[in-house]
């Protein structure tokens, strides 16, 4: 009978979307460090931990008001109830042991097996129980007893439970656990050198020293001493026990250089993990940016000119000297590997704008555009340093694929031929003046859709229009240029139509340019 309920149960749970999701929501909000609402949740629990031990020490001095104690008694200790049985419902899934045990029993045509089932399950949940977590999350419920006074003071349990919902101190617990072998050995040794102390300084001093009246009082001065307190309520009288205070003294303070030393080791060891960490939260965060792959000359000319224009951008590649110069340019950068499948998880690719593809190796890039346009379908703009690899690095993914080498080259004859104009466009493009070259994508439901050239006025808008990158060819009007499946009018005639994903190539101050954008991007809305 009790093996037919509990499949039935786990069988419908299985099946049951809404239970799976209510188990998900709280094991994401519990646990999920880059869930938007976790943040909340633990600055909430935290103001009420605060808030009870500010009632308990209120309690000391004064009687508690009906209001305060309904809130402390019914209120605050329900919270802690409620979130304590739900982390246990969460710690594992009960019904994957059921229904794993009987799959196995049906295959192997034997019974199945109950008592091994409810063994394990008991197992799990007690595994949860013992954890200090949940000890501390048990001992800060058990102050709502008041009849019994002495459980008061486990109230200040619910000060540990800060530890919980506090990510700095999590890290730091962390740290230090790394180095677990190394500091239980030196506390063993504290503990070992204080016992004898304790014991020598009580086979010397006692009925000598009348502040040493017990054994506990010897271990009470040996810790004071060793760990160079030193209070003075305890100092020995004989020439025995100072020799022994002098060497403790030594003993406590080469303890306390050890002990720094290993710490200090943790955080160095952990200090680029714990930044990799936060810039990676960072990028999972991030909305509407730009990924640039690989640091390099280009990508830095690339991501000042984006940050000028308060544009959000991630760098990621995987030589750390070159991250922690980008780092140091005051780019958001990450050591990683953006062809593994654990990288790409960390960006929401529904917010990248577009892939920059930047490295000094031709081979490398070719690489990260057959990864990146095989798992997105983002636009990617690629650099090829030598111009036989263009085709093979846009046949790999990239749409765009720019020769740095070509391009200083095109400068360098403009130059020789037409300083003037040469100098002008350079003052505009490296950002000498307010004067800005841009372009303006045409939205659908905005106030340039399906509108002809000539019914924007662009004067009025202080902007030139220099051309229009069109999606399809108007046939009545011959293009001037066709770049790659598109096709680019130069001043074009007023009597051609704008459509949606179409581009406007204009001039004019960044002020101007900025506020039509806004002005396009409302009328859309």
């Amino acid at each position: 009978m009790i093996e037919k309920i509990l499949i039935y149960i786990a069988t419908f749970l299985n099946v049951s979307e809404g239970y799976k999701k209510t188990k998900g929501f709280f094991r994401t909000l519990f646990e999920d460090d880059n869930y938007k609402y976790k943040k909340v949740f633990d600055i909430f629990m935290i103001l009420i931990v605060l808030s009870s031990v500010f009632i308990l020490l209120y309690d000391v001095q004064n009687s508690l008001g009906r209001l305060l104690y309904i809130y402390d008694i019914y209120v605050v200790t329900t919270i802690f109830i409620i979130e304590y049985l739900i982390r246990l419902w969460i710690y594992n899934d009960c019904r994957d042991i059921i229904l794993s045990e009987a799959e196995e029993a049906v295959f192997l045509g034997r019974k199945f097996d109950t008592k091994k089932v409810l063994k394990e399950i008991g197992s799990k949940k007690l595994e949860y129980i013992t954890s200090p977590f949940a000890i501390i999350d048990l001992l800060a419920i058990l102050p709502a007893y008041r009849p019994l006074r002495i459980l008061r003071i486990f109230m200040l349990f619910r000060l540990f439970k800060v530890l919980r919902y506090t990510k700095s101190v999590n890290n730091f617990l962390s740290i230090l656990k790394t180095k677990k072998f190394e500091l239980i050995t030196l506390l063993m040794l504290v503990g070992f050198i204080t016992f004898i102390g304790g014991a020598v300084i009580y086979v010397f001093e006692y009925k000598v020293n009348q502040n040493i009246t017990s054994f506990f009082d010897a271990i009470y001065w040996s810790l004071i001493t060793i760990s160079t307190v030193g209070y003075g309520d305890i100092s020995p009288v004989t020439s025995q026990g100072r020799i022994l205070t002098m060497f403790l003294i030594l003993a406590g303070i080469a303890f306390i250089s050890f002990a720094t030393s290993i710490i200090a080791s943790a955080f160095t060891e952990k200090l680029q993990e714990v930044k990799s960490q936060r810039i990676e939260n960072e990028a999972h965060k991030l909305h509407s940016f730009y990924l640039i792959c690989g640091y390099s000359k280009v990508t830095e000319l690339v991501a000042t000119n984006l940050k000028k224009d308060n544009e959000k951008l991630i760098i990621v590649d995987l030589d750390e000297e070159k991250i922690n110069e980008a780092s140091a340019k005051g780019f958001l950068a990450l050591k990683a590997d953006i062809t593994k499948h654990e990288t790409l998880k960390l960006f929401n690719f529904e917010h990248v704008k577009k892939i920059f593809i930047l490295t000094n190796d031709d081979i490398v890039n070719t690489f990260l555009a057959l990864s990146l346009s095989s798992y997105s379908d983002k636009e990617i703009i690629a650099i090829a340093n030598d111009e036989r690899n263009e085709s093979k690095i846009q046949k790999a993914g990239a749409k765009y694929v720019i020769n740095p080498t070509r391009v200083s080259a095109l400068f360098a004859s403009e130059y020789i031929g037409n300083p003037v104009s040469f100098e002008i466009i350079t003052a505009i493009f490296s950002n000498e003046s307010k004067t800005k070259v841009d372009e303006i994508e045409v939205l659908e439901n905005s106030l340039l859709d399906n509108k002809l050239v000539g019914e924007i006025n662009f004067k009025n808008e202080k902007l030139i229009l220099i051309g229009i990158l069109k999606q399809k060819e108007a046939k009545l009007f011959s293009h001037t240029i066709k770049f790659m499946d598109r096709y680019f009018y130069f001043n074009p005639d007023g009597e051609i139509k704008m459509e949606v994903e179409d581009v406007l190539l204009v001039i004019g101050d960044i002020r101007s340019i900025n506020y039509f954008k806004y002005k396009v991007q409302k009328s859309s809305l």
